[in-house]
């Protein structure tokens, strides 16, 4: 009987072996077929996906502040007669006019009598005023004569100090609230001024181009041109031509003075004649008249 028994536990361990031996495979197949539908990859270069991860776009230039200026794209301003130079973001407008020179992000910056934009502009007085305190005063003054002032300071530009003062004021043209920094120095006798402006809500977006334009500005040489260089000189009045008048028969020298409506001891004198009565015919006299 016991031998018995020991023939068939054989039977029973293979039994179980292939049983399981089969659960395994079918666990397994089931595994890859599940794996397969929800798309895993065993592969290794499942874990370069996160080591490695797909590149974002490059920026466009409406990722960049308003008015920060890209290095790539800066344009030079040299201004001789005024004696500077610095760079500014070539997107950018400029315009020199008189003794200014004037940057702004678009044109409607350009004229600071009318002045719709942002905006930065440097020049020299137009009266040679050299007293920075004097000059920045009436700046302020010009912009706005109830101004508030919110601080005011020295600053290093272009190796120069400069008085500054920031002040807060409405601008009707600018839509309301504006902030302003004027700057003003003095050199080699000449006065400068820096001046740039903004809406209010538009300052801490605009004001990084405005450091970056201040912080490459340099003096060149010394300025050339001075105030009375604005204006124009006055067109020259050409000399007139002389008027000449032949002496006819039966002319006196006190008919042809009153005819021109000069005096008569002016046109003898004028003419190098001593005795009007020796005024002869076919005479050449020269009519002194005074034009207008």
């Amino acid at each position: 009987m016991f031998k018995g028994n020991r023939r068939s536990n054989p039977n029973i361990v293979s039994l179980a072996v292939i049983t399981f031996l089969l659960a395994l495979i079918s666990a397994l197949i089931g595994f890859v077929a599940l794996s397969t539908l929800i798309g895993y990859d065993f592969s290794f270069r499942s874990n370069s996906v996160s080591e490695y991860p797909t590149p974002k776009p490059a920026a466009t230039p409406s990722d960049f502040l308003i008015g920060t200026p890209d290095p790539s794209a800066l344009s030079d301003l040299t201004h001789k007669g005024l004696g500077f130079g610095l760079t500014y973001p070539r997107a950018w407008r400029q315009r020199e006019k008189g003794l200014q020179v004037i940057l702004s992000p678009s044109a409607d910056g350009l004229d600071p009598d009318n002045l719709q934009e942002a905006a930065i502009w440097f020049g020299i007085p137009a009266d040679n005023t050299t007293n920075t305190a004097e000059l920045l005063t009436r700046i302020q003054a010009d912009l706005s004569p109830d101004s508030q002032v919110l601080n005011t300071d020295t600053v290093i530009i272009g190796g120069q100090p400069w008085q500054s003062t920031n002040i807060r004021f409405n601008h009707e043209q600018l839509g309301g609230p504006a902030l302003s920094t004027i700057a003003t120095t003095s050199k080699n006798g000449v006065g400068y001024y820096i001046v740039a402006i903004a809406p209010a809500e538009q300052w801490n977006s605009i004001e990084p181009g405005f450091q970056a334009i201040l912080d490459s500005f340099h003096f060149t040489t010394k300025a050339v041109l001075r105030p009375t260089d604005a204006t124009p000189p006055p067109t020259p009045t050409p000399t007139p031509t002389p008027m000449i008048y032949v002496v006819q028969s039966g002319d006196t020298l006190l008919k042809i003075a009153l005819q021109y409506g000069v005096n008569v001891e002016t046109l003898a004198t004028r003419n190098g004649i001593d005795d009007p009565r020796s005024l002869r015919t076919g005479t050449k006299l020269i009519i002194p008249i005074k034009r207008r």
